[in-house]
């Protein structure tokens, strides 16, 4: 009966672990939630970048996909959060070339992302040509030619790279393909920017819990599983800080760059299949440079939406600007700033989050050399740093070349007799890889299946 009484501990605070929380709470299971950081949300971050209630950006996820048919809109839906589209495509973005410093015309645009759209629908089969293909770097060059307009290649690396994270020539040669993977590929019928950000989605989950279940600044430095020791309770955690916590179960929600650092230590260790799935698996690095100002310079009309892609030379995934100035109040009808966002990939994201300084400056002259004149400082600027925090150890994962079908299957396996779970983005396993809503059925997946067993005796697999 003692052990019984032993909460499940969910190491890892981020939309997953509190999703597992908030399930396990609602089916009466007690739980303690353990979080590195100083904050909840994991790379859900939002920050309110001048302080004033009307610059919320995104520091982590943008977007919600397919909205209409994603979990995680109808609970923000449920609670009344505003949701606005972010279409991207010839209508809303324009092309900058710095090699020729000029802007393409609207055709050029639109002939780009037709291309664009025409080959990643081509991707989405397998095909038996594939096999000639070590990288997705490699089908990608075969379809645009040896001679590729500057703007198709540029548009390639951006959507490929800067969404995963992982460079083409990492990258699997079927990773966009539906009949190969566990994981789904979205329909991308809409995108929509939440008003106030995913750090709503964060507090709702969050609602549900009190303070005596969570403990913030715990890095957890070891996982111990108990066999044959009836007395004992079956899990014992350790810190970086020298406390201790007991539970029934561990769920682990980390992020796979941190399983990957092997700061965890698993004793008895993790079996040689779940080690090998880790290393196999990639995990990316996507950083953002957010900015606030006061006035919206970028727009051709004041009152619509307009992004801008910045194509650099030589050609890498940086130098896209996302206009987010509708999304950046507290709430529904609350006022609002102009807002961008831009983006790296690999591997500039890696030099982004060591010099975020020098990061910051790098989008601004982009801007005065786009602009220049109408170009106007900013009131206030952030940027990410998701690729050197011990915390998360990249970004999004995604297949590398090295990466088999079954291998997110394998991941999201429990070990230790049923004792340690697995959830977070890369439990992907009939959702999107990397995405919010993946990482949120995965944490009430794991605590579903410690609901369904609870009442097994305790000595018993699971």
């Amino acid at each position: 009966m003692m052990q019984q009484q032993k909460p499940v501990i969910i190491i890892g605070a981020g939309v997953s672990g509190l999703s597992a929380a908030k399930r396990l709470k609602e089916a009466g299971v007690p739980i303690m939630l353990l979080e590195g950081r100083d904050r909840l949300g994991g790379r859900a971050h939002t920050v309110d970048i001048a302080g004033n209630q009307a610059s919320w950006v995104e520091l982590g996820p943008f977007w919600i996909e397919d909205h209409l048919t994603n979990p995680a809109y109808h609970l923000l839906k449920d609670i009344g959060v505003q949701v606005h589209q972010h279409d991207i495509g010839p209508s809303t973005v324009r092309i900058y070339d710095q090699r020729s410093a000029r802007w393409l015309g609207w055709a050029s645009t639109l002939w780009a992302f037709i291309k664009l759209g025409w080959s990643f629908s081509r991707f989405g089969k397998l095909r038996p040509n594939t096999a000639t293909f070590n990288n997705l770097g490699e089908r990608i060059d075969a379809v645009l030619g040896k001679r590729p307009k500057r703007e198709h290649l540029y548009l390639f690396k951006i959507f490929s790279e800067s969404l995963s994270g992982g460079s083409t020539d990492d990258t699997h040669k079927n990773q966009l393909s539906d009949d190969l993977w566990e994981f789904t590929n979205h329909d991308e019928k809409s995108q929509v920017l939440i008003a106030g950000g995913f750090r709503l989605l964060v507090e709702l989950l969050r609602d549900s819990l009190s303070d005596d279940e969570v403990a913030l600044n715990q890095t957890v430095s070891r996982i111990s599983i108990q066999q044959d020791t009836p007395a004992q309770a079956p899990v014992q955690l350790e810190t970086a800080d020298g406390n201790s916590f007991e539970g029934s179960h561990v769920i682990v929600t980390v992020p796979l760059g941190v399983l990957k650092a092997g700061t965890i230590t698993f004793d008895p260790p993790l079996p040689t299949s779940k080690q090998d799935v880790i290393e196999r698996i990639g995990f990316g690095s996507v950083e953002k440079v957010v900015m606030t100002f006061k006035n919206s310079f970028w727009r051709r009309n004041p009152k619509k939406q307009d992004h801008f892609f910045s194509i650099p030379d030589p050609i890498a995934s940086h130098g896209s600007f996302f206009d987010v100035s509708m999304s950046s109040g507290a709430g529904p009808g609350s006022p609002t700033s102009p807002c961008l966002a831009s983006v790296f990939g690999p591997p500039k994201a890696a030099w982004v989050a060591e010099n975020p300084e020098a990061a910051v400056e790098e989008a601004l002259s982009e801007l005065q050399r786009m602009f220049p004149d109408t170009y106007e400082p900013p009131v206030a600027t952030a940027a990410s740093n998701w690729t050197t925090s011990p915390f998360s150890g990249g970004c999004y994962p995604y297949t590398s070349v090295d990466t088999q079908p079954g291998d997110f299957i394998k991941f999201a396996e429990p070990t230790h007799d049923g004792r340690v779970l697995f959830a977070g983005d890369t439990c992907a396993v009939g959702v999107g890889l990397g995405y919010v809503e993946g990482a949120m059925a995965a944490g009430e997946r794991a605590a579903d299946v410690i609901i369904a067993t609870r009442d097994a005796p305790l000595d018993a697999p699971l």
